[in-house]
């Protein structure tokens, strides 16, 4: 009798396997995304900018900058550190603008 191996992999879910851009695997970002968003809850302006300038290093070392520039320039708005770059929403208003 002949045993088939099967995977014990879950398997994942087709909307969840669309949200991944085959371009981008082998990133240095992969698991580490708050690292490279725009802002962070309760970050001081220092901690964020060295936190963005950390993440722009790790993206010139990144051996999908190429690919991770073109994802970025098809998406409608985003926000963070991609290829190297701050996209969105960077910094705080100078002004209360959330009591207005």
């Amino acid at each position: 009798m002949t045993r088939r191996k099967t995977s014990h992999l879950p398997r994942i879910p087709d909307l969840i396997a669309g949200l991944v851009d085959p371009r981008l695997h082998g990133a240095r970002c992969t698991g580490r995304a708050p690292l490279f968003d725009a802002e962070l809850p309760d970050e001081s302006v220092e901690s964020r900018s060295a936190r963005l300038a950390w993440a722009r290093g790790q993206c010139a070392r990144c051996p999908v900058q190429s690919a991770c520039r073109t994802a970025a320039a098809e998406l409608s708005n985003p926000s963070g550190v991609w290829a190297g770059t701050a996209r969105g929403l960077i910094g705080r208003p100078t002004t209360n603008q959330e009591s207005a």
